[in-house]
């Protein structure tokens, strides 16, 4: 399966960001500037995208808009993208003007690679991470507990949170 990587990013009322359509390139892109300019604004609401990915898989939930994310005195928020290979979605709070587009691109896309592991066949797994400004902080877990069987699935679980979880990393990795 070809890699699944994002092309665009459309942005509306997203705590900094008023509106923004961004084209990423596909190997790599860099944002720079000035403090307080909205580039960590930019991340998080890519983060909040991708945040759908894992929804879509068994026994993973994935992130979504805080309430502090809308911009203040506006009615929505609504993070899209587009991949390289054509799968569009997006997320929204608030009432969204209707002629945008919902998440069945990647909910067909999603299904095919859940189906295709089911059926045991050799299948990549999507990767989403996201090491937010939040990350800074953490603790180490100083024992180890009993340590459980995961789902492949179950190491998307929190890839896209600004905090980090070593125990349920050990836990994965040990598994």
């Amino acid at each position: 399966m070809a890699a699944m990587r994002l092309r665009s990013v459309e942005i509306d009322n997203y705590r900094a960001v008023k509106h923004l359509k961004l084209a990423l390139d596909p190997r790599l892109t860099v944002f720079h500037g000035d403090n307080a300019q909205g580039k960590t604004s930019v991340l998080n609401a890519i983060a909040v995208g991708l945040g759908a990915v894992p929804t879509l898989l068994p026994e993973v939930s994935g992130i979504g808009f805080l309430d502090t994310d809308r911009r203040r005195s506006t009615r929505y928020v609504r993070v899209g993208l587009e991949t390289t290979d054509g799968t569009v979605w997006e997320r929204q709070r608030g009432p969204v003007p209707s002629n945008r587009i919902g998440v069945r691109s990647l909910r067909e896309k999603m299904e095919g690679i859940v189906s295709a592991d089911e059926q045991g066949e050799e299948i990549d797994l999507p990767i989403v991470a996201f090491y937010g400004a939040d990350r800074a902080t953490f603790s180490v877990p100083q024992r180890r507990s009993g340590y459980r069987e995961r789902s492949r699935y179950a190491a998307l679980a929190g890839a896209l949170s600004a905090g980090i979880d070593f125990r349920q990393f050990f836990e994965w990795f040990k598994a």
